[in-house]
């Protein structure tokens, strides 16, 4: 029934099943420090960043003409 190779062949694998885990726990960590770091040191420009959808605020100025909200000309 119970015999000394089986139990250790039991142990064997249980243990391997256990580090392999513990790998694969580690590599996502590393992988998402990775993935942390290049998105810290992203090289596009923060503005263009910002618009996200490419949706442009448009407002009125006093001719009458529609211009971006911040190439609005407020001297009058």
């Amino acid at each position: 029934m119970f015999s000394v190779s089986k139990i250790l062949a039991l142990v064997a694998i249980l243990g391997a099943v256990w580090y392999g885990f513990k790998l694969i726990g580690r590599l996502d960590d590393a992988r998402s420090r990775k993935a942390e770091r290049s998105s810290r040191t992203d090289p596009t420009p923060r503005d263009r960043r910002e618009e996200g959808d490419g949706v442009l605020d448009l407002v009125k100025d006093e001719r009458g003409n529609y211009v971006a909200k911040d190439k609005r000309d407020d001297r009058v």
